[in-house]
């Protein structure tokens, strides 16, 4: 009985895994798209920073991507 519930929760993990990935992905996707717009905005702004906004962003609702925050 044990393993069955260990085998849901080794699931759950796996599961939560793959969406944390996934959404690291989609995030650095849309960076990477929307990166040379901003770079032609702001041209000392490196692609970490940039990275970090869009990341920023995604997890805080409310915070404008391009705004730099």
């Amino acid at each position: 009985m044990k393993a069955k519930r260990h085998q849901g929760t080794d699931l759950r993990v796996a599961d939560a895994r793959e969406r944390d990935a996934q959404r690291e992905i989609d995030s650095f996707l849309r960076a990477l798209s929307s990166y040379p717009d901003r770079f032609a905005r702001e041209p000392y702004l490196s692609f970490e920073q940039h990275l970090s906004s869009i990341v920023t962003g995604a997890h805080a609702p409310g915070v404008d991507e391009d705004s730099g925050c």
